[in-house]
């Protein structure tokens, strides 16, 4: 191991030189290739220090590291575009939940006008026919005390009583 990796404190390192760094001090293993119809005792192995022949050195690994960068972002590319539709549809979907509860407020704020204006409407009628409910009691009072005081009225007075009773013959017995 070369001593590239290992680095005072006092030196820094930019990322891609850590990269490179780990390269010289890892070099990667040649891909192992097989040819077709030969088993796995015939590998085809690069024993070269340099990892090429060609002269470019690490070139599988890089390329290996830039396909694997290039899928990463494709990756969180499609990642992202994923996330911004699942948002898009929570939005819509809280949207319609807005539309329906102000939909069903609405209706709610119509049905409470209507209970309040017809109670209004029910107290008014209810306190008309208490004020003709004593009206129609004192009246009763005032022909009860007429008909105790004045007997001689009771018999004239009744079949006059009632107008639904003028046409109906009614006996008196006495």
């Amino acid at each position: 191991m070369s001593n590239s990796s290992f680095l005072s404190a006092d030196d820094h390192l930019s990322f891609n030189d850590f990269l490179d760094n780990i390269l010289v001090d890892f070099p990667p293993q040649s891909p192992v290739m097989l040819s077709p119809g030969s088993d796995n005792s015939t590998k085809n192995t690069n024993s070269s220090s340099s990892g090429s022949e060609d002269g470019e050195p690490h070139k599988w690994t890089v390329n290996n590291i830039e396909d694997q960068r290039r899928k990463r972002l494709l990756s969180n590319r499609e990642s992202a575009r994923r996330s911004r539709k699942r948002k898009q549809k929570h939005l819509e979907n809280i949207t319609n939940q807005v539309t329906r509860y102000e939909t069903g407020n609405q209706e709610l704020v119509k049905q409470l006008w209507f209970v309040n204006h017809n109670g209004h409407m029910i107290r008014k009628e209810n306190q008309r026919l208490r004020v003709e409910s004593v009206r129609l009691q004192q009246r009763l009072y005032g022909l009860q005390q007429l008909l105790t005081n004045r007997p001689e009225l009771q018999h004239s007075l009744l079949p006059s009583a009632w107008p639904c009773n003028n046409n109906v013959y009614v006996p008196i017995i006495n």
